[in-house]
């Protein structure tokens, strides 16, 4: 009868972990910036991005729009280092979600 209890519960906690592991990937990003879509505005959300290097960007994807990316780093000034930082919150796809300049984690 433990061991039966136990099973239970052990069953019961994979199960809120695999649900709310599911709600946690489905929910919305708040900090994404779609690089082919954004404003100048909206690109310098990003961290290591002021005016000049978004009017960069947008002038970049005008001529050559980004298909992945890490093409952002075709970007001058936009090099390695700061891609890191900038990844996670970069789409190519889907709406521009960040309304604030993002601090990134560290």
């Amino acid at each position: 009868m433990k061991n039966l209890h136990k099973a239970i519960i052990t069953v019961t906690l994979f199960a809120l972990i695999a649900v709310a592991q599911q709600a946690q990937a489905a929910a919305p990003q708040d900090t994404a910036v779609n690089i082919n879509t954004a404003t100048t505005a909206e690109l310098s959300y990003l961290p290591g991005i002021g005016a000049s290097k978004a009017k960069a960007i947008v002038q970049h994807r005008q001529k050559r729009p980004f298909k992945k990316v890490e093409e952002i780093m075709r970007v001058k000034g936009i090099g390695r280092k700061s891609f890191k930082v900038m990844r996670p919150y970069l789409t190519v796809q889907g709406p521009t979600t960040a309304t604030k300049k993002i601090k990134p984690a560290k």
